[in-house]
This record gives C-alpha cells, sequence and structure tokens, in this order.
C-alpha cells in the first residue's frame, strides 16, 4: 500500500499580515492595561500622601450665605471670607458644617456647597421650626420644636402664645411624640367649645393635663386621636355639663379602648 502523500499548509501573505496585526493589537492593549494599572497604583500612592479630605480641594475665590436670619447669614459669611484665596476641601467643608451647627444648636440643616469650576462655597442652612415656648421644671423658659427639641432660642418665627405649656421632668424621648401633638393641638384650638389655657405635662408624653377656660380639666392620655377627643370633649361639655354642675374632669387615658371616664372636680 502506497504511503500517504503529506501536505504542507501554506499561509497566504494577506492571512500572514492579518495574524500579526491583531497579535499587535493584542499586545499593545496588554502593555496599555498594566501601563495603567500600575499607573492607577501610583495615583492611589500619590492620593495616600495626603491628608484626608484635602486630595479634592480648591482655591476658595467666592462666597454665598442663605441663612434662617440676616445676622446669622452675615456671621457665617464671616467665618468663610477668612478662607478666601486659600485651598477648601471636602474636609473643610464638613469641619466647617460641624462648627456652624455648634455655634448655632437651634438650626436643622447646615450644607456646604463647593463648585469646582467657579471656586465658589455656597451655604445653606435652615432653623428648627418651634411649635411652642414651654417652661420647664424650675422656670426656665424653652421652644420646643417640631421633632420634640428643646431650644434655647428661637431662629425662624416665634410661635404664638395661643396657651401655657408647662413641661415636668419630661424624658428626652417622650419629647419626640409631644411635638408633634403640640403642632396639632394648638392648630385645632379654635374647634374647642372652650378654649385651651394651660398644658401641663409630668414624666411623658402621655400625661398631660389640659385645662380650659371654663375650668375643666382633661387628662388628655396619648398624644393621638386628638380631632376626635376634641370632638367628643365638646358633647361631654354640654351633657354632662348640665347635669353635673361646676367644672368638670375629663379622663381620655383609656379613649383607645372606648371609654371615657367624667366626673366632677372637687370644690377647692
Amino acid at each position: 500500500m502506497a504511503p500517504a502523500k503529506k501536505y504542507k499548509v501554506k499561509v497566504r501573505v494577506k492571512v500572514k499580515r492579518h495574524f500579526f496585526q491583531t497579535a499587535g493589537v493584542a499586545c499593545s492593549a496588554l502593555a496599555a492595561v498594566v501601563l495603567l494599572g500600575y499607573s492607577g497604583f501610583g495615583v492611589f500612592r500619590l492620593a495616600s500622601s495626603f491628608p484626608a479630605g484635602r486630595f479634592f480641594s480648591f482655591v476658595l475665590k467666592s462666597v454665598s450665605v442663605k441663612g434662617p436670619t440676616e445676622e446669622i447669614s452675615a456671621d457665617i459669611s464671616r467665618r468663610l471670607s477668612r478662607h478666601l484665596g486659600e485651598a477648601f476641601s471636602s474636609g473643610d467643608a464638613r469641619a466647617f458644617a460641624e462648627a456652624v451647627k455648634q455655634s448655632y444648636p437651634a438650626l436643622s440643616r447646615v450644607e456646604v456647597d463647593r463648585s469646582f469650576l467657579k471656586g465658589r462655597v455656597q451655604v445653606s442652612a435652615e432653623s428648627e421650626r418651634a411649635v411652642a415656648k414651654v417652661r420647664l421644671d424650675g422656670g426656665l423658659d424653652r421652644y420646643l420644636s417640631e421633632s420634640g427639641r428643646l431650644l434655647g432660642e428661637c431662629y425662624g418665627p416665634v410661635p404664638e402664645d395661643v396657651f401655657e405649656t408647662d413641661l415636668y421632668a419630661v424624658p428626652g424621648d417622650a419629647l419626640k411624640p409631644l411635638g408633634a401633638f403640640l403642632t396639632q393641638l394648638r392648630a385645632m384650638v379654635p374647634d374647642f367649645s372652650s378654649r385651651p389655657l394651660k398644658l401641663e405635662c409630668r414624666g411623658a408624653a402621655d400625661a398631660c393635663r389640659l385645662t380650659l377656660e371654663n375650668r375643666a380639666e382633661i387628662l388628655w392620655g396619648e398624644p393621638v386621636f386628638v380631632k376626635s377627643k376634641i370632638s367628643r370633649l365638646n358633647e361631654i361639655l354640654i351633657d354632662a355639663g348640665g347635669r353635673l354642675k361646676g367644672p368638670l374632669k375629663v379622663d381620655f387615658r383609656y379613649f383607645r379602648d372606648g371609654k371615657v371616664f367624667v366626673s366632677k372636680l372637687p370644690d377647692i
């Protein structure tokens, strides 16, 4: 049997050229990846040598401030203007915002925005919204915010004295629901058949006593169901007021269970 013939495959010139071009592109791409990785490592090492928050900084050229009052805006602007012509980084922005908050504790928000292209820093500050002026145990006056914070001063509109509010040894956590409760209660004062004069809260938000102009005393219970309790109270004042003859004591502490206790206040 005749041995099989062997054929040698010849690669055409065009195919060879394409092969070497492809291989060249692949080698170039690989070299680029290696170079990029090395460069990135170098940049990372360079950035690591800078203090935290200093790498992305720019020269401060202009300042813009929007605050809750003209006095606070002017003070923030003066502080920031001292750094004109200096490098201002993201770390500087955070530190400046914290310093402003410490100087003005009644602020709810301080934002420091930076514009790299213009070299500009814009500060926006907002104050907590005060719900009511309250008197603490010991006669110290403070402002209660919507979020339940006690504020030493009020930067926004001073709340109207709709009725007195006295707080006695109220824990911090209890003030959170009390802020929302007072916001709703004060807005609904016109719905009372007898105007509220004083609110006293002792120990917790569900231990509040409301005194009305007709001398009725209401143990409010939970700081919820405000509209329903006012409606029920007006019915009680008409119904029981005519029968019991005198100031009433209305207990809403079990209102969630559908129970309301009404009695006559003892004569003093």
